[in-house]
């Protein structure tokens, strides 16, 4: 392994290590070897091999492609997150999971900040409502064609560790110390017609259109909650700005001490992501550009926040 590739593998490796614990020790517990072998790699003595490798990215959460990208000039790497499963539960499982890493990674630290703009309901605030979560993996499913989505979300059965998954991510999401949603202003609108389409199609029932439809305006009330109070709650702040300009994607940033990731949103619910530096600060200029020509409506702005609600609660009155 080059020297440079080598330094900066150890630096990210460094980063990832908690606070006050050693990286030679961590090794040695991951790889399952001697302190002394840890050290001879470290000092670029013996290469680690891809599997060691390939371990140490898989328990760390380290993007090699990245560290090896890096070194690499007008080049940039992107993770697209490709699904190791084909059964399309075990890959949507796989998606919630990596998600998970993510904010369980950034959430405890108080310099970690969540930088969405979105065209689209953010599935973090609403991954804990029943039907509503549902409806979303009955699509995931229905676009992988493999199984046929039940008449009636009442008859789906999802497994326990994917409703776990759905509220875990939900309560991480409330954890992190200021999170920035940028919104389209009629943000409701795409899922609303979701719903009328998979109901022409006979894919749920009237009565499952009744149920998402009480769920969204439970979730309006939630983001309403929300933007009045401008806080998770314990001090964990969450600003709502809405666009006057059009975007064309879900951007994501999220950045804490000596940890950074961009998140592009594609297939639906998977999300590509580099940690390259350069992306980075791209993807953060992009959306706080998209900031500065929005209006804040948390704790501020009732007027338009009232204006926003009531848009938004007229569209799903068209259930």
């Amino acid at each position: 392994m080059k020297n440079g590739i080598l330094n900066e593998l150890i630096t990210v490796m460094k980063e990832r290590v908690p606070k006050g614990q050693n990286l030679a020790s961590n090794l040695a517990d991951i790889l399952c070897m001697g302190k002394e072998a840890v050290y001879r790699r470290l000092r670029g003595e013996v290469s680690f091999s891809i599997e060691e490798v390939a371990i140490i990215s898989h328990k760390l959460g380290i993007s090699i492609d990245q560290v090896v990208g890096d070194h690499h000039s007008n080049k940039v790497t992107f993770d697209l997150n490709l699904h190791h499963s084909s059964n399309a539960i075990d890959s949507y499982y796989e998606i919630l999971n990596r998600y998970l890493q993510i904010f369980d990674f950034v959430k405890e630290d108080n310099s970690t900040e969540i930088y969405t703009a979105s065209n689209l309901l953010p599935f973090t605030l609403y991954s804990s409502f029943e039907n509503l979560s549902k409806f979303r993996l009955s699509r995931w499913i229905y676009q992988h064609g493999q199984i046929k989505t039940p008449h009636s979300l009442a008859d789906m059965q999802v497994e326990k560790k994917i409703v776990q998954a759905h509220k875990k991510l939900s309560e991480s999401v409330k954890q992190c110390p200021k999170t920035f949603f940028i919104w389209d202003t009629s943000i409701f609108h795409s899922f609303v017609n979701e719903i009328k389409y998979f109901a022409s199609l006979h894919m749920i029932t009237p009565n499952d259109v009744a149920n998402l439809k009480e769920e969204l305006y439970q979730l309006l009330t939630y983001i309403e909650t929300l933007s009045s109070k401008g806080e998770f709650g314990e001090g964990r702040k969450v600003y709502f700005y809405l666009s006057n300009i059009n975007f064309e994607a879900t951007y994501s940033y999220i950045e804490k001490l000596n940890y950074q990731i961009s998140l592009l949103r594609i297939y639906s619910i998977n999300s590509m992501d580099s940690q390259s530096p350069h992306i980075c600060q791209m993807q953060r200029d992009w959306i706080l550009s998209l900031k500065r020509h929005s209006t804040l409506i948390s704790e501020s702005g009732e007027a338009q926040r009232i204006i926003f609600l009531q848009n938004q609660e007229s569209i799903i009155d068209t259930l």
